[in-house]
């Protein structure tokens, strides 16, 4: 009887160290812990070819340098969603922010809410033309957007003038998210139209730009890369009743090279 309960004694004891042995193996390492916290590296959502192509679809819909914006809608709004499904964006705001300094050129944008077809009809119709809107955008985040446009006034000719506003890019805790802000309006035209006022004339022009030209001085507005490359960026603001608009811009090549 002793020897039966020693050898039971001993199964037990065997049995109880086997039982640590397998807890201890059981609580994951720090090591483990750190990777299990770690967000898993997801597939990118298209292939290498299918996104040139996607980004080839959106730009042969894109008017040249030269002309005047287009309106995101129809076929090229289409391929602008198309592009922004792949979320082919910043990583981190770091790298957001070196992928925005340079200059830019817009090419198309999301038409401005009207508030009856009436002005939408007006707007549409006024003897204005842009002639070309650019943004400049600095490493500390300094942003200058500017736009040449030319007015038909009457018997008096075509009028040219320039809209430049001043504004600040901050980075966020979000990778492909930027908080503007404006801060300051220049409006330079050689004389004062004979056809309008200058608050009509910036109520056509405003019908014609993008959300960081209309946006109220001082206010933060904030803009979402939704596709950027070395040369093609998408961006939406996400701010109040400009919510949604589109803007895709290219890069503007050196002076030397356009």
């Amino acid at each position: 009887m002793e020897g039966g309960a020693e050898c039971t004694g001993a199964a037990a004891a065997s049995l109880v160290r086997a039982s640590c042995i397998a807890a201890a193996l059981a609580v994951p390492s720090p090591l483990q812990q750190l990777s299990s916290t770690q967000p898993a590296v997801q597939p990118p959502l298209a292939t290498p070819a299918e996104r040139i192509a996607l980004r080839s679809a959106v730009v042969q819909l894109l008017p040249g340098r030269g002309s005047s914006p287009a309106f995101v809608r129809d076929e090229l709004e289409a391929a602008v969603e198309s592009l922004e499904a792949i979320e082919h964006g910043p990583e981190t705001g770091a790298f957001h922010m070196l992928g925005l300094a340079g200059s830019w050129a817009l090419r198309a944008l999301s038409e401005p809410e009207h508030a009856s077809a009436l002005e939408a009809f007006q707007m549409r119709t006024a003897d204005l033309t842009v002639l070309g809107i650019e943004q400049q955008i600095g490493g500390d985040g300094a942003a200058a957007m500017a736009v040449d446009f030319e007015l038909t006034d009457g018997d008096d000719g075509q009028l040219r003038g320039r809209l430049e506003v001043d504004g600040t890019l901050a980075d966020t805790h979000m990778s492909d998210f930027v908080d503007l802000r404006t801060a300051a309006r220049r409006l330079s035209m050689p004389r004062v139209p004979s056809t309008m006022s200058v608050d009509e004339l910036m109520r056509v022009l405003h019908a014609r730009l993008s959300s960081e030209f209309r946006a109220e001085d001082g206010v933060r507005i904030g803009l979402q890369t939704t596709y950027m490359d070395e040369e093609l960026r998408v961006a939406r603001c996400l701010t109040g009743k400009l919510r949604g608009e589109c803007m895709v811009y290219v890069r503007r090549a050196p002076p030397e090279e356009q």
